[in-house]
């Protein structure tokens, strides 16, 4: 890939600048207490100390994405070392915020996932709070409940207790030998102070307005003049999220490499430069739906409405007065959280293009992991990941003769859109065949009617609560036309049995469209491995199918490994392989380096077991 290569040629080196950059702010601290001790005031003390503090927690960040070694064997451990030192200044252990800052790569702008969305608030006053109490939000994902759960985070739990109980030991001894007033105003208060306003700097401002799911529109480039020295150049965290293996210091060079095509892409790039983007405006990070892109946000849920007994549908707000562009038939993505697993399944859009709305129907079905959560939690103002539009179901270019549409039960909510398309942009006929089980079962029942008042010359709505099958949609669809345009989604036997009628009525293949709404389940191969996985001198072992990644068959065989995004983007899931072979799904755009690859470093959300293996996560 083109873009590999770039952000490549910035990687894989020892980052001597961060090593140095830690020398002397170890100097500056040493220097400042002396200062402190001999007449400089507290106040001033306090705010050097900060600036010391937010430096150091840039050699913590990039220490946390191995930026430091640059996967060079011998100094991963000095990487280590600095990693733990720079939290030291920062009074949070190092390994814990490996694993939550992971986590925030792995899960940007989630509501539910992103630890840093927490600073999301809705007035400067809640942003504020919440700036100042980021780092105990941390403490508790670290050392609370949730840390017992966490796989990720259980592993390195009992680091972060001793940790603490070093940190403690070592600032009570400083306060004991009569040093209590320089280690408050020169460590705890300095970074105290920093504490939110990284915080702001690193969480809140480069991700605001915070819904945008895609990794070219979840956070920003800010082009002016001086400010990446003043932010360590956190000014281009979008050059952060997309390749973090970068080194911070080479964020700017590798952004202006690869300009062209984040602006084709119209990623959000503000500042002062006549092609740049107003600074901090909402509109930027819509750009992808303005231009009718495909998208992937957070949308808050505008309304619900009970449709049938086990059907909803779900109404969308649109994003700062930005119309949902899409075509009559396609479909989103949906995702959400299940006992704790994200789950996510495909709905068709219900709403007619020409509103600008965005609106779903949802059918419960048994066994539905997300249907029959959605039908039974989703309210107003909830919060889901939605992701589209996609699907090639959709009406021909040119409206130019009668169409014939057949649905059974869920199967009725793309062809609603098609439907209400159609008779508001047309005067050609419309026949829809609309399969159910019984009246209390029509979804869209009060549409459907009041489509036939508005359209009663040139909507034939025909309504069936028999079983479709060939005999009966032929004694229906009998006068069909053979050059309509026909459309069907539905129950599979339904579906089939339209096929034979209108190939029985001289209906050419080409003028058919169908969409299955149910698919088989993959099947394994059967050809099974073992995979023995090591964890904190623990094994687990396993059985991976050859058809599924390792990550995929530790879930099914429920054994807790850490992971986060399952793409290959954060590193969560890294592992050694010690023994066997394993066969890449993909090494492109992934978060390894070549040379850590060489050194038999894998992802397991990416790799499949070609030979029983072993691992070292």
């Amino acid at each position: 890939m083109k873009n590999q290569a770039v952000w490549q040629k910035y990687s894989g080196k020892v980052a001597w600048p961060t090593i140095s950059l830690f020398i002397l702010l170890c100097i500056g601290y040493a220097v400042l207490w002396k200062f402190y001790t001999k007449g400089l005031s507290a106040g001033l003390t306090s705010l050097i100390g900060a600036v010391l503090a937010y430096g150091m927690f840039t050699i913590a960040h990039e220490a946390s994405h191995n930026n430091i070694s640059g996967g060079v064997k011998s100094y991963k451990g000095l990487e280590k070392i600095l990693g733990w030192l720079s939290s030291f200044f920062l009074l949070f252990p190092f390994s814990a915020f490996v694993v939550i800052h992971l986590r925030h790569h792995a899960h940007t702008n989630d509501p539910i996932k992103d630890p840093d969305h927490y600073v999301n608030g809705n007035n400067p006053f809640s942003i504020f709070l919440r700036c100042v109490t980021l780092i105990g939000h941390y403490f508790i994902l670290s050392l609370g409940v949730q840390s017992k759960t966490n796989p990720a985070m259980r592993i390195i739990r009992k680091q972060s207790i001793l940790f603490l109980i070093i940190l403690t030991g070592t600032l009570s001894i400083l306060i004991l030998s009569g040093n209590g007033k320089a280690l408050f105003f020169v460590f705890i208060l300095s970074a105290l102070i920093a504490a939110p306003v990284l915080a702001f700097s690193f969480d809140w401002l480069p991700h605001y307005p915070h819904n945008n799911l895609s990794k070219y529109h979840n956070t920003r480039v800010v082009t002016i003049p001086g400010l990446e020295f003043l932010s360590l150049y956190q000014s281009y965290h979008l050059i952060h999220h997309l390749y973090p293996r970068v080194p911070f210091y080479k964020y700017r060079s590798c952004f202006l490499d690869i300009e062209t095509e984040l602006l084709e892409k119209q990623s959000v790039i503000e500042g002062f430069r006549s092609q740049d983007l107003k600074i901090l405006d909402k509109q930027n990070t819509y750009n992808d739906i303005k231009l009718g892109k495909t998208w992937s946000y957070v949308l808050e849920v505008e309304n619900v409405f009970q449709e049938t007994e086990d059907t909803v549908r779900i109404v969308f707000k649109n994003l700062e007065g930005n119309h949902f562009q899409f075509k009559s038939g396609q479909y989103v993505v949906i995702s959400d959280y299940v006992q704790d697993c994200l789950v996510s399944r495909c709905y068709s859009i219900s709403e007619d293009p020409g509103t600008g709305k965005l609106a779903v129907g949802v059918k419960s079905v048994p066994g539905g992991k997300l249907s029959s959560h959605l039908v039974e939690k989703v309210k107003e103002n909830y919060k889901l990941r939605v992701s589209g539009p996609f699907g090639k179901f959709v009406l021909p270019e040119s409206i130019d003769r009668s169409f014939l549409f057949i649905a059974g039960g869920s199967g009725i909510t793309p062809i609603i859109s098609m439907v209400k398309f159609i008779l508001r942009t047309s005067k050609e006929r419309v026949t829809l065949l609309y399969g159910c089980r019984s009246s209390m079962d029509v979804i869209f029942s009060d549409e459907l009617n009041e489509l036939t008042k508005v359209y009663p010359e040139q909507f034939n709505y025909m309504l069936s609560f028999e079983l479709l099958d060939s005999d009966r949609q032929y004694a229906y669809l009998m006068d069909t036309s053979i050059n309509t345009y026909c459309y069907i989604c539905g129950p599979t036997p339904m579906m089939e049995a339209s096929k034979v009628v209108l190939d029985k009525i001289g209906v050419k293949d080409s003028f058919i469209r169908t969409e299955e709404f149910s698919k088989k389940p993959k099947q394994l191969s059967g050809n099974e491995y073992q995979i023995n996985t090591l964890i904190n001198n623990s094994n687990m072992v396993f059985k991976g199918d050859a058809s599924e990644t390792i990550l995929n068959a530790a879930i099914r065989a429920n054994k807790e490994v850490p992971y986060a995004c399952m793409m290959g983007d954060c590193g969560t899931c890294k592992a050694k392989l010690v023994e066997g072979e394993v066969h890449w799904n993909s090494k492109k755009e992934i978060v390894l380096l070549e040379r850590e690859i060489d050194q038999g470093y894998i992802l397991t959300c990416t790799c499949v077991p070609k030979t029983d293996i072993t691992i070292t996560v």
